[in-house]
């Protein structure tokens, strides 16, 4: 072998080397990689595997990221949606039969529905239950439903069902939309005749119990109005999902905080998720007796530190990237408004962000100048804090649907240095929290308000 030859396989042999060396290493990152990433959740199951599972979403409102806080991060659609199909496998794995079922107020604007649309459908969801806000947008939804049901507010005599088959239970879905919660609202029937309008429902609902499935109603309702629906439904509707937390804070109060289904005089009671990051898990059994046709549980689960679904997150980019240039006009908008300290109107933020502001419409903090008014406390020292428009422009030119607006609350849109971040796309925001109860003192102060608690204000306001 001559000197030459052998400084060749030397040559070789060390590319060699190199190449299986960058390999190894590869392959260590990547397998560190996946040590990173978490876990699917667990899923605490009785020993007794479900006859049926519903995992119920619901309150999306059109956000398919959302800045903030580190934990508003688990809201994002695509970490909802990895969770999703994690619980679903494992509810699988243990035998049960799993539907997934959209509970309503998912929508904000027309552009993102189709985009919302293609994940459900890619996620297998089975059925979508619109709730009123929704049905504003029915024509666009309905355009991309892609063939997944649509669960829809009553419409003219009819209701809107859907049946779902488990190993031996059958359920039955009906939306209710907003039923009232006293008489007074009379309806014409299939058959010309004045009815009632709970009449009408009732007799609706009792045709739909014969098929002897398990009647699950979904009402938009909340906490307070569903203990005055239920007694009427007793007897005909086995469960109520309503749009509300089942804790009210108040110990007299027949809710129980630390469970997700309570039964309420003879009627099941569940709680839509009223947070984008959370998934409602309903659980059915077979019933042991007559008496007992069928039991249900109910368990949260919690897009906490759960990877993105990458076809999910595809789509997600695909929407932003239509919508960045949007983005950039508001931010230059805002801009303009905030370093001239201008007055920024709630119906400058609604053009964008109607479901927020259809929200904040029925809270208190709109309706503050006119309650005031009611009170004949015009005056400069109230106006302070109950009007927005005064505390920046000395005068009042609007008293409906005026009063702590917008600025008031999120007030990074008051500085140009921060205002800038609304031109951003929401998951690449800053992870500050602006909103917090240092902003809510400035008005809400031991004199003016003396019994103010965080814990059970927020709540009033929240949008």
């Amino acid at each position: 072998m001559t000197q030459r030859t052998a400084q060749e396989r030397l040559t070789r042999l060390g590319i060699i080397g190199v190449v299986v060396l960058s390999l190894l290493f590869v392959a260590i990152a990547l397998n560190s990689r996946r040590g990173m990433q978490p876990s699917p959740p667990k899923v605490e199951l009785p020993k007794e595997p479900p006859d049926l599972v519903l995992l119920v979403t619901a309150n999306r409102q059109g956000k398919l990221e959302v800045c903030g806080c580190p934990g508003k991060r688990a809201e994002d659609l695509a970490k909802v949606a990895n969770l999703l199909i994690s619980v679903k496998e494992q509810m699988e794995q243990r035998g049960a039969v799993v539907s997934i079922v959209e509970g309503g107020d998912f929508v904000g604007g027309e552009d993102v529905v189709g985009y919302l649309m293609r994940a459900y459908s890619i996620l297998g969801y089975q059925c979508i239950a619109l709730s009123p806000r929704d049905e504003k947008r029915l024509p666009v939804i309905r355009t991309n439903a892609n063939g997944t049901h649509l669960l829809l507010p009553p419409q003219g005599t009819q209701l809107s069902t859907l049946s779902l088959k488990g190993k031996t239970l059958q359920v039955l879905l009906v939306n209710l939309g907003q039923p009232l919660v006293k008489d007074g609202e009379d309806f014409i029937n299939s058959a010309g005749r004045q009815v009632g309008r709970w009449e009408w429902l009732m007799a609706q609902l009792h045709n739909l119990r014969r098929q002897g499935a398990v009647l699950i109603a979904i009402a938009y309702l909340n906490r307070n109005e569903a203990i005055k629906v239920v007694p009427r439904l007793r007897g005909v509707v086995d469960v109520l999902l309503i749009d509300d937390n089942l804790s009210s804070g108040d110990a007299e109060a027949p809710f129980n905080a630390l469970r997700t289904v309570e039964k309420i005089n003879g009627v099941y009671v569940a709680a839509l998720p009223q947070a984008r990051s959370a998934i409602l898990s309903l659980m059915f059994w077979q019933g042991r007796s007559d008496r007992e046709p069928f039991r249900v549980e109910g368990q949260w689960h919690y897009a906490s530190g759960q990877p993105d679904h990458p076809q999910v997150k595809q789509i997600v980019d695909e929407y932003y990237q239509k919508r960045q240039k949007q983005l950039e006009r508001e931010m230059q908008q805002l801009m303009k408004i905030a370093t001239q300290r201008e007055y920024l109107p709630p119906e400058f933020c609604g053009s964008c962000h109607q479901p927020q502001y259809e929200q904040w419409l029925n809270t208190g903090h709109a309706h503050a100048v006119e309650t005031l008014e009611k009170q004949k406390r015009i005056d400069r020292s109230c106006l302070t804090c109950h009007s927005l428009e005064f505390r920046m422009r000395g005068v009042l030119t609007k008293r409906k649907k005026r009063g702590v607006e917008c600025v008031d609350c999120h007030i990074e849109l008051q500085d140009p240095a921060t205002a800038k971040m609304h031109g951003q796309r929401p998951g690449e925001r800053p992870t500050t929290k602006i909103v917090n109860e240092a902003v809510c003192l400035r008005c809400h102060d031991q004199q003016n308000s003396p019994n103010f608690n965080l814990q059970t204000y927020l709540p009033k306001v929240t949008h």
